[in-house]
């Protein structure tokens, strides 16, 4: 990887503002999928996961909208700040590395800019969190960014697909759906994919 590498490293990226992932709020396909009913939780208690949460911007949404929610990231300096935004609807930040995290079983993963910022060669690590993290019959919704972006420019963000999603991820998952965002964010240069999978009951 660059010279991203380490939870400080990325603090001081947090310090210095030098941010562009975070927006300043959840993203606004999440938003838009949440008031049309798509995502809403299937029933009371219905847990989610948002690895490499970051301020916890998507976090929140979800858990304002009946989502049991844990948030994870290894930057410990943001768990004050996120733990405020999440406590009052329930919602827990947990300071850890995502990709070792284990958790009781998740009806949803949230992928957002977490993929796309690790280094490629722990691709299938995330693919296996998300494999030991969700229950038969769940959800991974993904939005994929930057999906137009060659490999070879490097990251982070690391360019990658749906093809490189279901590597990751493994026998087990379908690819339900796969649609273009209508329009980029602004400061986003690349191609934004929502994807969304599901993991086989049985």
């Amino acid at each position: 990887m660059s010279e991203l590498k380490t939870a400080a490293d990325w603090l001081a990226r947090y310090d210095a503002h030098n941010t562009p992932w975070d927006r300043g709020s959840a993203h606004p396909e999440l938003v838009a999928r949440i008031e049309s009913g798509v995502m809403a939780p299937p029933r009371a208690g219905a847990r989610a996961l948002v690895p490499g949460a970051g301020r916890g911007h998507d976090a929140v949404v979800l858990a304002r909208a009946g989502w049991s929610v844990t948030a994870v990231d290894f930057v410990e300096d943001l768990a004050v700040d996120a733990s405020r935004a999440l406590a009052p609807f329930g919602g827990t930040f947990v300071a850890a590395d995502a990709l070792e995290f284990t958790g009781e079983g998740f009806d949803l993963i949230w992928e957002h800019t977490f993929f796309c910022a690790i280094d490629p060669a722990q691709r299938a690590s995330w693919g296996a969190m998300v494999r030991r993290n969700l229950v038969p019959g769940g959800r991974l919704e993904a939005l994929v960014f930057p999906a137009d972006k060659p490999m070879e420019t490097g990251g982070p963000p690391f360019g990658y697909g749906i093809c490189e999603l279901l590597v990751a991820l493994g026998k087990g998952f379908s690819l339900e759906q796969e649609s273009a965002l209508e329009s980029r964010l602004e400061g986003r240069d690349w191609l934004e994919l929502l994807a969304s999978f599901r993991l086989a009951k049985g």
